[in-house]
């Protein structure tokens, strides 16, 4: 299981990641991720100053690794090549200026055709999971909005795209659980459908890199859009 290559230049490396790949090691860890595949790929971003320290005593560079996705969320990725395209694009992010829009198929029929989730997140003491209400929550909450658009009302299901304006850990997942209708398959989340994963695809990213606009987009998989028996 390797990413994509969709894009490719001396700034940039586009990514189309599959479900069920990590993008880096977690603690006491040893499988394949995408962190390896850049090491193969393009050992040279690894000069860049972005390091972390796991849990289990480990420090990795993540290179150019400026965003994440979950494990079973597929799609889009950008990866920064030099250490100023990476400063630029962790602004970016930071700062909420880049656009990010998901597909994803949801538990239930939504009723209405548009609307906007805002509603901030947190996560209570003793769960790893985000809450827009967290009992005995570690901190203030944080902001979080995401706007929602009908794709289309199956029988059990809706598809829905999903455009953050904000970038919160678990952020869409956290959101459609809150209206209930969770993300089919994210039993972590309340879904109480079956799913080999998690319906949750990036499928496009837009941004600015010296004054010029980029938008990138992969297709949707077949494994999360397709009707699931209930």
């Amino acid at each position: 299981m390797k990413p994509t290559i969709i894009y490719d230049d001396e700034n940039i490396l586009i990514l189309d990641k599959p479900s069920g790949m990590v993008v880096h090691p977690f603690d006491y860890s040893t499988e394949y991720t995408v962190l390896d595949f850049l090491h193969e790929y393009y050992p040279s971003m690894f000069t860049i100053n972005n390091a972390i320290t796991l849990q289990d005593g480990r420090t990795i560079s993540l290179g150019g690794i400026v965003h994440k996705l979950d494990r079973e969320t597929s799609g889009v990725m950008v990866i920064a090549k030099t250490q100023h395209i990476f400063d630029e694009l962790q602004s970016q992010f930071k700062n909420h200026t880049t656009k990010k829009k998901y597909t994803a198929l949801v538990d239930g029929i939504l009723e209405k055709d548009s609307f906007t989730i805002d509603a901030p997140l947190g996560r209570s003491k003793k769960d790893y999971k985000q809450s827009t209400n967290p009992s005995n929550p570690r901190g203030e909450l944080r902001s979080a909005v995401t706007n929602v658009h009908i794709v289309k009302r199956n029988t059990y299901t809706t598809l829905v795209e999903l455009s953050p304006t904000t970038g919160r850990t678990h952020q869409l997942r956290a959101h459609m659980s809150s209206i209930n209708h969770p993300i089919v398959g994210d039993k972590a989340y309340g879904s109480t459908i079956d799913s080999p994963r998690i319906r949750l695809h990036a499928q496009s990213i837009s941004f600015t890199l010296n004054n010029k606009d980029y938008t990138f987009e992969t297709p949707v998989p077949d494994d999360v859009t397709f009707e699931t028996i209930k």
